[in-house]
């Protein structure tokens, strides 16, 4: 389907949201949009259709408790923590047991550099560890998506989110807490979400986490929820080392 000005508006309020510019150029030109709060919040639709964010949201009111509330854990219950991991927006969930309790995104100031914004990531992590009590932290792991030249933007993505992953599993190691990567095409399987290209396969993970749970949320948020939902399911079936794959 092509992307104009009326698909892009349609979108924008089937999730609550208004598109205030009067025309659309492209997915990189910048719109005037108002959030479901009524905050006016000026991003591309490119960005917008990833995350649905408004910083303002996030900024006065605490987004990702704001979602929904993490429960006291229960003595009987195994905890689970689920991470779409990045180093600006990250999506999580909580299962206990295989029961989803919690989501939201945790976001960290892009204008930082790299190491800044891994360290910040790791002090979240560090805090949820602490007040959330996890039993297990799964995260989905990282692949090159596509090959290219040492310098690519692939390339660097890649090393980037290496790192990052590499400081969290370090983290999670001094903390004594048991945790395992998934591949995307793994929970992707195990989730029933097939067909061809990132946003398809982005898009189809929002439609399934709104028909199990009757949520509408973001892409991070949904991926979240999904590779949540695969170790909520597997963890018990498949012994495991600590940070092996699952």
């Amino acid at each position: 389907m092509p992307i104009n000005f009326f698909t892009v508006s349609n979108h924008l309020e089937e999730n609550g949201w208004k598109l205030l510019s009067s025309e659309y150029k492209n997915m990189k030109t910048p719109l005037l949009m108002k959030c479901p709060q009524g905050h006016d919040v000026e991003d591309t639709y490119e960005h917008w259709r990833k995350h649905m964010l408004c910083d303002k949201c996030i900024a006065s009111d605490n987004y990702q408790v704001k979602k929904n509330k993490v429960p006291i854990k229960k003595i009987d219950t195994k905890r689970i923590l689920a991470l779409d991991a990045a180093t600006n927006i990250t999506g999580f969930s909580i299962y206990d047991d295989d029961t989803l309790v919690s989501y939201g995104i945790h976001k960290v100031d892009g204008s930082l550099d790299t190491t800044e914004r891994i360290n910040k990531m790791k002090q979240w992590l560090s805090i949820a560890i602490d007040e959330w009590q996890p039993d297990f932290v799964g995260i989905e792991h990282i692949q090159l998506q596509t090959f290219g030249a040492k310098n690519s933007p692939q390339v660097e993505m890649y090393r980037v989110l290496a790192n990052l992953q590499g400081v969290l599993l370090d983290l999670l190691f001094e903390k004594n807490i048991e945790c395992g990567l998934v591949y995307s095409t793994t929970w992707r399987k195990y989730c029933g979400i097939d067909g061809s290209g990132r946003e398809n396969k982005k898009k189809a993970a929002q439609d399934k986490v709104q028909a199990w749970y009757n949520l509408k949320c973001t892409q991070d948020e949904a991926d979240a929820i999904c590779v949540g939902k695969y170790f909520s399911k597997n963890l018990n079936k498949k012994k495991s080392s600590w940070g092996e794959d699952i």
